[in-house]
């Protein structure tokens, strides 16, 4: 089940809500955990096993974590690093064995496995070094890893960030609305931007990339970056307003990324709780930049090649990832006074260059593909059957979406509806959306998330 679908928004979520608010608020968390498996099931009735087994699995793993038990520490360290280690070669073999050694074989990726997984490695982590208390409590800690706002595509949170509403929560009609608003306004970036622009990128392969014009060649790597944005953005604010309709509040994962005056900038705003989880469990615990330059330099190429097989086993994320990793190691070490950041035309000018061409590495799996992509882009690959006019049409098609995205990339547009939301003329618009968005979805059906299957 994926939030911008008929079944979500008309059945599952009313229902859902209303059996929620008329229980008493001792047993939320019971309600909350069975329809987070109830709608993970939906949608992958076998693969629920594997997300019960990982969360019965770490539970008990856990609470003999717990450093109450006074367990040895050799033993203590063998079962942290072991069940770590399955955990990730689950996520592995799922990433990797079909992409690699079961070319023919149909084995589809789990929902949200690289998400939850995530969750629940920071969670061992943290009881493993003492951060936090063992959860004694299953309920709370299968609530926890299968929360469905959450739970097939993000934000990835901590335990931390919501051990205390796991316990104790209020749910008020301010949060309810403020919440409802906020998740109006991610699927109309999902449905009326996101979507519109996948048609756009469809074309183009559909065209072929040998056969399509420079201008169309950029055109398109343009836009696949706006669709990225809008889709994963509008995804994760759907996902933070109704954590805030059921009384929690999910950390924010996009900081208007395309306003950023550098790579590293634009990756400290894009996917934030990704690239905090890599931060907090990879990065600082290698070293971080403590310990020179070079170790420096190890350490994000590790970050990013790891990144990158997060994201999947094809060799196309490895070049994504290894291109971010030279960018940022070369703004490091070329730009130490921050003369790139004092200039900031040409600064934001970069970053709207060399962003869109390592989205191209991400978007297009085949590399013989890729390759043809970007000798379009530049000119140094001969195209067959170019239509010289194709970028004036899709420039027609597309132009007004371009302008309204590129708006929308703004912080002009944040503000506009945190000042407008509560205000009569902000309902009506959002009430509008909304049903403008089940009309889209009624009529030309649901377009999965990017992410969906990440």
């Amino acid at each position: 089940m994926v939030f911008n679908s008929v079944d979500f928004l008309l059945k599952f979520l009313p229902i859902f809500l209303l059996i929620y608010y008329i229980t008493e608020a001792r047993y939320r968390n019971v309600v909350l955990f069975i329809g987070s498996i109830y709608f993970y099931a939906y949608g992958e009735p076998v693969y629920v096993l594997l997300l019960l087994a990982s969360m019965v699995v770490n539970y008990e793993v856990g609470k003999r974590l717990d450093i109450k038990r006074k367990t040895k520490q050799t033993k203590r360290r063998l079962l942290f690093w072991a069940t770590a280690a399955a955990d990730v070669a689950v996520l592995a073999f799922f990433k990797f064995i079909p992409e690699v050694f079961l070319a023919n074989v149909k084995l589809g990726l789990p929902l949200g496995i690289s998400f939850y997984t995530f969750q629940v490695l920071s969670y061992l982590v943290d009881v493993y070094r003492g951060d936090i208390r063992t959860e004694h409590s299953f309920v709370k800690l299968g609530t926890y890893i299968s929360m469905f706002p959450q739970l097939v595509a993000g934000p990835i949170v901590t335990y931390s960030e919501v051990s205390r509403e796991l316990k104790f929560r209020r749910c008020t009609l301010a949060q309810f609305d403020g919440g409802l608003k906020r998740f109006v306004w991610g699927l109309s970036m999902k449905v009326l931007l996101a979507d519109r622009l996948a048609i756009l990128w469809h074309e183009i392969q559909t065209t072929g990339f040998v056969s399509i014009s420079t201008p169309l060649a950029w055109f398109g790597a343009v836009g696949y970056s706006m669709q990225i944005y809008f889709d994963f953005y509008g995804y994760s604010l759907m996902a933070v307003g109704l954590g805030e309709m059921l009384g929690f509040s999910l950390p924010e994962n996009f900081d208007m990324p395309y306003i950023s005056k550098s790579v590293r900038e634009f990756y400290r705003r894009w996917h934030m709780t990704l690239g905090r989880w890599f931060r907090d469990y990879v990065y600082i615990p290698l070293g971080g930049s403590r310990k020179g330059v070079f170790r420096t330099v190890l350490n994000l190429l590790a970050v990013w090649i790891l990144t990158s097989f997060w994201h999947g086993g094809s060799p196309n994320f490895l070049i994504w990832g290894l291109s971010l990793w030279l960018l940022i190691t070369l703004e490091r070490l070329l730009d130490k006074n921050n003369r790139i950041k004092k200039s900031r035309v040409l600064s934001h000018l970069y970053v709207l260059f060399v962003i869109p061409l390592t989205w191209m590495c991400f978007a297009i799996t085949d590399i013989s593909e890729l390759q043809v992509y970007f000798g379009r882009m530049f000119g140094f690959t001969a195209g067959i059957n170019v239509n010289p006019a194709d970028f004036v049409k899709a420039a027609g098609n597309y132009g007004v979406l371009f302008v309204v995205g590129i708006f929308m990339c703004t912080p002009i547009s944040k503000k506009l509806f945190e000042r407008y939301r509560n205000k009569l003329v902000g309902m009506l618009v959002l009430a509008a959306l909304f049903w403008w968005c089940v009309w889209r979805i009624m009529t030309e059906g649901n377009n999965p998330f990017m992410y969906l299957r990440f």
